[in-house]
């Protein structure tokens, strides 16, 4: 006989009794499974482990699945604030107002796992609720990590406003975090030539390069704080100077808590010019 509390997990920590049914657990099975305390009932149709993830747990006990930006942290997409838990429900369903966290009351796929919305959606859904520059990060940040391809922007942006539509040209792949996103389309906007994960001067790469000249760093500051890699930056750092160019680096408070000043500091710079070569000798 077929474990239940093993089937659940195979469906990422929550599963339908439909679903069970359908791997060959019978009503009765299931319901004595919930008895005995192997598993947990979760309203009219879910069932969970003992130990399970309270964000999932809530939005199915409301009577939705996990949506927008709260789906989006559970695939690794970049989200910049999470905000409350969100529930998508669809509008047909027939259920009670909930202090758990926000309803986003549309129409809407699932994911293979069925508790969570499809990626394309969570994407959507998120957009329309936070600035352009989140939004792109978010988009940039699935793409990068192969949960959409070219293909799924049609579908996506069908479902955004018109006025989204000038974002899919400030959209890139080659993101490594959603850091670099946030300050990519700020500098798009001031006409400047933006090149993203280029190679650097003394080994690796860098998230940005400006005109062909002023090299931008957008990190998670834990990992530059490794004396291993800051090395490694410092020996960048001297090589881009050592060949005539500028760089700047930046942390990710001062991106996300202070954009503004972040990109006052780029204007700056790039208001300078490039400085000539320093000869050697």
């Amino acid at each position: 006989m077929r474990d239940i509390q093993v089937d659940v997990l195979a469906a990422g920590g929550a599963a339908t009794r439909k679903a069970l049914r359908a791997r060959g657990h019978t009503s009765r099975q299931i319901r004595a499974a919930v008895e005995r305390g192997e598993v947990q009932a979760v309203g009219r149709s879910w069932v969970m482990p003992l130990e399970a993830d309270g964000a999932i747990k809530a939005a199915l006990a409301a009577g939705g699945v996990l949506g927008g930006a709260t789906a989006l942290r559970t695939y690794g997409v970049w989200v910049t604030e999470e905000p409350r838990l969100q529930i998508a429900t669809r509008p047909t369903t027939g259920v009670a107002a909930t202090s758990a966290g926000d309803r986003i009351w549309e129409s809407f796929e699932v994911d293979d796992k069925a508790w969570r919305v499809s990626v394309v959606d969570a994407l959507a859904q998120h957009a329309r609720r936070v600035e352009r520059e989140h939004a792109v990060a978010s988009i940039d940040s699935a793409w990068h990590r192969g949960l959409i391809a070219e293909r799924d922007l049609d579908p996506l942006f069908r479902k955004l406003p018109q006025r989204c539509a000038r974002w899919r040209g400030l959209l890139d792949p080659k993101a490594d975090s959603g850091l670099e996103s946030l300050v990519r389309v700020p500098c798009l906007d001031r006409g400047w030539r933006v090149e993203s994960q280029v190679p650097a001067p003394g080994g690796g790469r860098s998230d940005l390069l400006l005109d062909g000249w002023l090299y931008v760093e957008a990190d998670g500051d834990e990992w530059h704080d490794n004396e291993r890699q800051a090395a490694k930056d410092r020996r960048r750092n001297r090589a881009i100077t050592d060949q005539g160019d500028r760089w700047l680096r930046f942390g990710y408070a001062e991106v996300v808590h202070e954009p503004d000043r972040t990109i006052s500091t780029i204007e700056l710079v790039m208001a300078q010019g490039r400085p000539g070569v320093r000869l050697a000798g």
